[in-house]
């Protein structure tokens, strides 16, 4: 036999070996790997602002008393707090693990927010098309045409709320909706003791569903109809075809879900909100990038939906910063936070202030937004005695009532406020004019 072909049927076997050649990465990897990469450089680059301090003050209470933690920004219980989910109970593991605070913790979280949505929303896409083009038209659609402001996933929205648990839990959705999109199609790979899928993968999903529940109620909403619309729509699981029967799989994921969202201790998860509006622009964005994604050559009508989506997008990403105030205007308060030790208490009106001091770990005697926790009755009361505490009128009676009311320690004044004769100052801020205030005696 010629040595030239014994040469050919050894190369051939060895790449044979090999599994088929070198892995080539497909166009949402690449793509999805180069937006997470650009994402979470424009994310680590912006100042965290907005809902931030929030989601940071949550973290420093449960890192503090896990089992027990007080209310996100006042001195106050925090029993029935809807903030205490699952999502960051994890979050305050991990800052007991690293001793990080609350602030590093939510920073860190936005690679692995955008890594959970951008996988999700490609298995997603996958589940309703093969072709390879469409989950990347799909991710330009999500981003681009939706909305710049809220917990939305535009561009702007995204790298402002990258660490925000609302993003996770819509990263969880994706990944929901693609599993149960596969339930009739047996892709649900946990499997029962005679071979057939077993309830035990049914279960997993549900656990899912309640997992995106307890983190974002609104989002909980939102996923659980789009479950139902793909549950509806799959022939085969109504027909009852599949082992076990497919209603024992349904009732299956929807008996945990329930069991589990009843069974949370921090709060009753059971009220609903509102479904995510965000959400309900995905299924005809998916529809249109799919649509989009089809082989040429293409009809009148599909150049013309082309060139329709191409200059809503563009309009979109010009029009990004128009309706959504710029992070890098949001100051920082490490400078005062530096000086008041976890847990005492701040007296402050300060737009900017009430959102974020929190987060580093003091408490505020008027918290800025509702909470199941502290009755609305109690949060005006609260804020309508700031307010006169740092009205020119009050006297010292009405502002030693207040402090002894509040417990306060410290009060953050705006330059439109007068320093009052209980307080010395301890710092300000030259960026902001603010001035931070020991109260004394």
């Amino acid at each position: 036999m010629p040595e030239s072909l014994l040469a050919r049927r050894s190369t051939h076997g060895a790449t044979a070996l090999r599994g088929g050649g070198a892995w080539r990465p497909t166009p949402y990897q690449l793509f999805g790997f180069l937006f997470w990469l650009l994402m979470c450089l424009a994310h680590w680059r912006l100042p965290l602002c907005c809902d931030a301090g929030q989601h940071a003050a949550v973290v420093e209470r449960l890192k503090a008393n896990l089992l027990h933690p007080s209310h996100p920004t006042a001195d106050l219980p925090g029993e029935g707090s809807a903030y205490y989910t699952p999502y960051t109970l994890a979050q305050a593991l991990f800052a007991r693990l690293t001793d990080l605070g609350g602030w590093e913790v939510v920073r860190l979280a936005g690679p692995l927010n955008l890594l959970v949505l951008l996988t999700g929303l490609g298995r997603l896409v996958r589940v309703l098309t093969p072709r390879p083009w469409a989950p990347v038209l799909a991710l330009a659609t999500v981003t681009l045409l939706s909305g710049t402001a809220g917990d939305g996933l535009g561009l702007m929205s995204l790298t402002v709320n990258l660490g925000y648990p609302s993003t996770f839990a819509i990263g969880l959705t994706f990944w929901a909706w693609a599993l149960t999109g596969s339930m009739g199609r047996g892709l649900v790979r946990y499997v029962g003791p005679r071979g057939g899928p077993g309830l035990t993968g049914y279960a997993a999903l549900g656990a899912l569903y309640a997992g995106i529940f307890l983190i974002d109620r609104g989002t909980g909403v939102g996923a659980a109809l789009g479950a139902m619309a793909l549950i509806a729509g799959q022939g085969r699981l109504l027909k009852g075809r599949d082992k076990p029967p497919p209603a024992h799989a349904v009732i299956t994921m929807t008996t945990t879900a329930l069991l589990l969202t009843a069974a949370w201790p921090y709060f009753d998860a059971l009220t609903l909100d509102g479904p995510n509006l965000t959400l309900a622009l995905i299924p005809l964005q998916l529809a249109l990038a799919v649509a989009l994604s089809a082989p040429r050559p293409w009809s009148r009508g599909r150049r013309t939906l082309a060139a329709l989506t191409a200059a809503a997008a563009c309009t979109s990403f010009l029009a990004l910063h128009a309706d959504f105030p710029p992070p890098s205007r949001w100051p920082t308060y490490a400078w005062a936070a530096q000086h008041i030790p976890p847990g005492e208490v701040v007296l402050t009106d300060g737009h900017h202030a009430t959102q974020t001091l929190a987060g580093h770990g003091p408490n505020l005697a008027a918290p800025a937004r509702p909470d199941a926790s502290l009755d609305e009755r109690e949060r005006r009361k609260r804020t309508a005695d700031v307010r006169a505490y740092l009205s020119p009128e009050s006297t010292h009676a009405e502002r030693t009532a207040v402090i002894r009311r509040y417990h306060v320690r410290w009060l953050l004044l705006t330059p439109r406020h007068t320093l009052p004769e209980e307080a010395v100052v301890v710092t300000w801020s030259p960026r902001t004019g603010e001035v931070l205030a020991r109260v004394v005696g």
